[in-house]
């Protein structure tokens, strides 16, 4: 009986002594087919065959998956089941190993001008954690000879990935200063303001399509009899200079007697100018056509602002003999340049109107409100102390300064928003009345004369008062950024650049809390402010 009993309990312990092993196996096989750690690329899909050698056919996660954001790095804990028994916790590891995606911005480039910066050669950006630098690989380059060459700039996230543009540039070594045609001696009887020192002249260059010319004619005494010498300055945009010499003869109406001008006696302040626009308008016109009304715009008060220089006037101007001073002197003040821009603006047929300072403190100031786009926009070319360059397809708040102060309610609403704005009106304009007083009432109805070749009834005199003090400078300082360009460059969205590396990774249990969100950077400010 008892060999029987030893019998049994040996034949139960060999039983269980082969579960165990079996068990065993199996447990170890098991997790010898599960993979502890997995690593994917952030932005793909998390998949469960991921975390095996064999896919079990009962596979699944136990963790909710759904909002794990696989577009940031991170790393979770989740556990998974299989095999109808087993339960796991295993790692998940979101990391970013994609360098950033971009194009190349083909650049025209002149060796006398600063090289751009990186970030401009580049565009259309992206990237997943980000971008922390754009660089030229081999630093700033130093090319001086003309011709094509491919720069390498290096986009890098903050993970570290970057990714090499080469950025296509053509050189250009412009080392010729523009040639001015038709310089031709000159008569006056003393009168400065019925000259136009322009007429038949004309500028070439061999790069700058619209380089810029001046005439300086400071050593002209208007109230004596004698011949002077006028000098013609031409800059293109990268700064080369060119001066001509004409002989200017000035005969006095009587020997000895005092001149008919409206000079103010040498002191630099002019008086009003007669003659027609227009011609010399659609001439100017001619050149300044762009693709689009926003471009032609442009063009035009980058020609105002570029050609005219500051110069008070002293008396009443109408609208016509304004523009026909600015023309053909290219000189005057604040209303000139408005003028200058209207008559522009109306032969390219862009709706545009008058805005004038309210209220009044010291001086007046009048600028051009533009309808572009289907909106309405400031724009003014006038040159300002401390303010180089155009104000153009300005909001009410990005014009905001101590010169721009205006009553809103006059004018119809402006893009940007519009705290007050004047409900438009079927109204035309009414003709101007050339005998008005010298201060206009402003209608600010829109007015357009889209035909250069049409008698226009003078408009109202008006007295801005002095607006820059002091003589005008008569050497050029060429404004690089401020040359007109036909075709403006097309503004290119960039991806943002983070300014804060992102924290490194943390184990979360999931589903992981909303991942932490960084700051945009600030938006670019007003550029035409003060």
């Amino acid at each position: 009986m008892r060999f029987k009993h030893f019998g049994k309990i040996a034949a139960f312990f060999y039983i269980a002594a082969i579960l165990g092993v079996t068990v065993f196996c199996t447990v170890k096989d098991a997790n010898k087919n599960l993979k502890k750690e997995v690593v994917i690329e952030a932005g793909s899909r998390i998949k469960i065959e991921d975390f095996f050698n064999e896919l079990p056919d009962d596979a699944r996660f136990v963790t909710d998956i759904s909002s794990i954001d696989t577009s940031v790095p991170a790393v979770y804990k989740l556990t998974v089941f299989y095999d109808e028994a087993f339960e796991k916790d295993v790692i998940l590891r979101i990391e970013d190993h994609t360098g950033p995606k971009g194009i190349a911005l083909p650049k025209e480039h002149f060796t006398k001008v600063k090289w751009p910066e990186a970030y401009e050669c580049v565009g259309y950006l992206y990237d997943l954690s980000g971008i922390a630098s754009i660089k030229y690989q081999n630093g700033v380059p130093d090319i001086h000879e003309t011709g094509d060459y491919l720069i390498p700039v290096v986009v890098t996230d903050w993970y570290n990935n970057s990714t090499v543009i080469e950025v296509p540039f053509h050189i250009v070594n412009d080392v010729t200063a523009p040639v001015i045609r038709g310089i031709h001696d000159l008569e006056s009887n003393g009168n400065p303001d019925e000259i136009d020192f322009y007429n038949s002249i004309t500028v070439v260059d061999d790069y700058d399509e619209f380089p810029i010319m001046s005439v300086d004619d400071s050593q002209v005494n208007w109230e004596e009899n004698g011949v002077y010498e006028v000098i013609y300055r031409a800059v293109d945009k990268v700064g080369n200079m060119s001066s001509y010499t004409a002989k200017l003869t000035v005969t006095l109406p009587s020997e000895g007697g005092s001149s008919s001008s409206s000079s103010g006696g040498g002191d630099g302040y002019y008086g009003n100018s007669s003659g027609d626009p227009y011609p010399l308008a659609s001439r100017i016109m001619a050149n300044l056509w762009g693709g689009s009304d926003v471009a032609t715009a442009r063009n035009i008060f980058n020609w105002v602002h570029n050609h005219i220089y500051y110069q008070t006037v002293y008396g009443s101007q109408s609208y016509t003999s304004a523009a026909y001073r600015g023309f053909s002197r290219r000189n005057g003040d604040c209303y000139v340049y408005y003028c200058c821009a209207k008559m522009l603006l109306d032969m390219a047929g862009i709706p545009n109107m008058m805005v004038r300072r309210y209220p009044v403190t010291g001086n007046g100031h009048y600028w051009n409100l533009v309808q572009l786009n289907g909106e309405w926009y400031h724009c003014d070319a006038t040159v300002f102390r401390g303010h180089p360059s155009v104000y153009f397809m300005c909001t009410d708040d990005q014009i905001s300064d101590s010169y721009h102060h205006f009553n809103g309610s006059l004018y119809p609403a402006r893009a940007g928003g519009s705290k007050e704005f004047a409900t438009p009106t079927p109204t035309a304009e009414p003709t101007p009345d050339p005998n008005a007083s010298p201060t206009p009432t402003v209608d600010p109805s829109l007015t357009i004369t889209p035909t250069p070749d049409v008698t226009i009834t003078p408009g109202p005199t008006i007295t801005p008062g002095p607006e820059v003090t002091g003589t005008p400078t008569v050497t050029i300082t060429p404004v690089i950024t401020d040359t007109p360009t036909i075709t403006p460059e097309p503004v290119v969205t960039e991806a943002p650049v983070i300014t804060e590396a992102p924290p490194d990774p943390v184990i979360t249990e999931a589903p992981p809390p909303p991942p932490p969100t960084q700051d945009n950077p600030p938006e670019n400010g007003d550029t035409n402010g003060e």
